[in-house]
């Protein structure tokens, strides 16, 4: 939204630059497809000239910068991109006011400008790293003076030494020159640890302030040697820099990326600007202010071009926080608090506006009344102060983080003994959640391969037998084999029965159970004899109440339970093994004899299940069904789970668990990739060595280190030793590209 006293003008193009007549009564404003002059009404802009005209409308109408006469009226100069210094009189007939066209930098001029008392001084700096003087009367160049730097990026004739301007230059530093002198410069400095894109001289005081890409804007004292005054830290990298008239610690900037809005300083509070106009939509690229300090004048990428009032500012330190607290790696607290609080301050109601993330009401532009806005003036400066109040953490008991890091172990032993160790290092200082997570690994990711059964020898042939009898009987043990289909009458009952194989280990633990003695006692034995179990008087049914029997499922939805492979003799089998009542076969009957009941495994969908076997019954029954050997627990897969417990402790602030099961998994680590990329692993890594290395664990946090990279003493050039053993394995050459013969060793 734009304030009511904000006017604004929308151009053919972005501009790059403009300018003000010396009455502050016109802008001009140039760029690569616009060059136009404007008259600045109360309320609006007025068109008054569109030098951009012509039936030639070459390189030289392409601006980067525009100046316009302190002294002349209608004296205007551009610098080109084709390194053309280009004079324009406005007054002239016609409508081309190009009056003259000086060639003779070889690349791009980034700056001209006008002396301040000589009209006819003109003075560029271009991307040859020259600058040159011209003579607008004589139309030639009067002085070239060469920076021996890579570029000048602006120049500025002083308002105190006639004779005297600055330039600035992509290398960091800052030259003074005298015009009427151009064998050498009279002083040089390095002003910025990185480009310096602008400057300007302060009008009352011997003060040169520069902009660079290091995002800070320095104030320099020009009187006798340079000495730095101010600094102010600002957020993006600083394009251009303009005092503010009639105040003398004022200063207004833009940037050249990222921050579109325009920020007024205050030199002596540098970390919060005073008032910021955010009304452009794109990087603001020109600044200028007019003749008194509450107004000035901005161009922007988004082709506009704003008037701003100061009284519609918006001023960041009445909703910015004033305190702060800040916790040491050793416990310490330090709280800071302002010296001189800013009073309440009378805002516009209306102007409020509520943040949700802030949780309170955000002042917005124009939100101060002129009152209170002289009082911010005043009083803001005074704010910068602070009381410092530190509360130290000596007597506490020790950080368990740092005593779990000294005694938690990371290589040495098999994953599952590490991560027990560190299970019960992590409980004894109370971290049950981290053990919880320890004992996770160790049951999942430690587990010892499981132990092969141990081979039998076969049993030998069973006695032959002459009664025989459709009977089935249950398995005694895993190691307890039917034999074939002849029956012989028990020994204890006299009935019909079995011969199952006992196997001498099997019996020697039901003689010391039993008591009973023989050697008869092992080997081919009665199944009867075995369980003593009179199979005429046992009662084998089942209320149908309790367990209804189940109809076998359609044959085109077979079930893992219901699943039937063979047939029995006419009319089943017991689950006791007998023969039940009316099957038509007798203990007396001895002739027709069948195999026992046909079992084969039938395993579930999922691996590790128990393997089911079933007796096929006649239609309309059920068979029984036995287990033949113990379940497994089903497969879980760990890698998904274990990631996120490990997401959730390093979204906690724990890193050193998060790091630590990853150093501990070993080869189990690259498991983790699919849920947990190499990046974030890598920054938990880091994180928890700078961890280390703040507490002063040296030791511990180079245990970390090793094993996770490895780099070449020859070349220094290193990765992950995962990598770098794959990268050997196929070439001898450094992956860095240097040409090194590496080896790993």
């Amino acid at each position: 939204m734009i304030p009511s006293n904000t006017i604004c003008v929308s151009e053919e193009g972005p501009a790059n630059a403009l300018a003000l007549n010396k009455d502050a009564t016109q802008v001009v404003i140039a760029g690569r497809n616009v060059f136009k002059v404007f008259s600045i009404e109360e309320n609006d802009f007025t068109e008054v000239c569109n030098l951009r005209v012509g039936k030639n409308l070459n390189l030289n109408f392409s601006s980067i910068d525009v100046a316009w006469s302190t002294i002349e009226e209608n004296t205007l100069a551009t610098a080109a991109t084709n390194g053309a210094v280009v004079v324009w009189n406005l007054g002239r007939s016609g409508r081309s006011k190009q009056e003259h066209v000086f060639s003779d930098h070889k690349r791009t001029v980034n700056k001209v400008s006008f002396h301040l008392t000589e009209p006819a001084l003109l003075i560029s700096g271009s991307q040859d790293g020259m600058m040159k003087c011209f003579d607008l009367r004589m139309k030639e160049v009067a002085r070239t003076f060469i920076s021996n730097t890579e570029s000048i990026r602006d120049v500025q004739f002083s308002p105190h030494q006639a004779h005297t301007f600055a330039a600035v230059s992509e290398n960091g530093n800052v030259q003074l020159w005298d015009v009427r002198r151009h064998e050498r410069c009279l002083q040089q400095f390095t002003a910025h640890s990185g480009p310096v894109f602008a400057c300007d001289w302060h009008s009352e005081m011997p003060w040169l302030a520069t902009a660079s890409r290091d995002k800070t804007i320095k104030v320099w004292d020009i009187h006798a040697k340079p000495n730095l005054e101010h600094t102010i830290y600002t957020i993006a990298s600083v394009g251009h820099v303009k005092w503010r008239p009639q105040k003398k610690y004022q200063v207004a900037s833009c940037a050249l990326v990222l921050d579109c809005a325009v920020h007024v300083w205050d030199v002596r509070r540098p970390h919060v600007p005073l008032a910021t106009f955010a009304e452009h939509r794109d990087v603001t690229t020109a600044i200028a202010w007019q003749n008194d300090p509450n107004t000035f004048l901005s161009t922007s990428r988004d082709c506009s071009l704003y008037r701003h009032r100061f009284s519609e500012a918006a001023h960041p330190v009445l909703w910015a926080n004033p305190h702060g607290v800040c916790v040491s790696a050793r416990g310490d607290v330090t709280h800071a608090a302002p010296d001189c609080p800013l009073p309440a301050l009378h805002t516009n109601p209306a102007s409020d506006r509520y943040v949700p993330g802030l949780g309170r009401k955000q002042p917005t532009a124009g939100s101060l009344r002129p009152q209170a806005q002289a009082a911010l003036e005043r009083l803001f400066p005074g704010g910068a102060a602070s009381i410092l109040t530190r509360y130290s953490g000596e007597g506490r008991p020790p950080c368990c983080v740092v005593a779990c890091a000294k005694e938690y172990k990371m290589r040495g032993l098999p994953t599952h003994e590490l991560a027990e160790h560190n299970a019960k290092v992590a409980r004894a200082y109370n971290r049950h959640m981290v053990g919880h997570v320890w004992e996770v690994v160790r049951c999942v990711y430690g587990r010892p391969p499981p132990r092969e059964p141990p081979e039998r020898e076969p049993p030998p042939p069973p006695p032959a037998h002459t009664n025989s009898n459709a009977v089935e009987e249950e398995p005694l043990e895993e190691v307890e084999q039917w034999a074939e289909t002849q029956f012989h009458n028990s020994g204890v009952l006299g009935m019909p029965t079995l011969s199952i194989y006992i196997p001498p280990h099997k019996y020697k633990i039901r003689h010391d159970a039993t008591g009973a003695c023989g050697p008869e006692g092992s080997g081919w034995v009665s199944a009867a004899s075995a369980h003593y179990v009179d199979v005429e008087t046992a009662d084998w049914t089942l209320p149908e109440e309790a367990f209804p029997l189940r109809a076998p499922p359609p044959a085109h939805q077979p079930s893992i339970l219901d699943t039937t492979h063979g047939r029995t003799a006419a009319g089943g089998a017991s689950p006791g093994g007998s023969s039940s009542p009316g099957s038509g076969s007798s203990g007396s009957n001895g002739s027709a004899c069948t195999a026992p009941p046909n079992l084969e495994q039938t395993s579930s969908a999922y691996p590790g299940a128990a393997t089911l076997c079933r007796a096929q019954p006649e239609e309309g029954e059920s068979g029984p069904l036995w287990v033949v050997h113990e379940a497994l627990r089903p497969h879980v897969e760990p890698a998904p789970l274990l990631a996120l417990a490990l997401r959730h402790h390093a979204d906690l602030g724990d890193v050193q668990t998060a790091a630590l099961v990853m150093i501990v998994l070993h080869e189990h680590r690259s498991d983790l990739f699919p849920y947990i990329d190499e990046g974030l692993q890598e920054h938990w890594l880091l994180g928890y060595i700078e961890f280390l290395q703040k507490h002063k664990l040296w030791n511990v946090a180079t245990e970390v280190v090793r094993g996770l990279y490895a780099w070449c003493q020859g070349c220094s050039h290193g990765g992950h030793l995962e990598h770098m053993r794959q990268w050997m394995e196929k070439h001898q050459l450094c992956p860095a590209g240097c040409g090194h013969h590496c080896q790993l060793g």
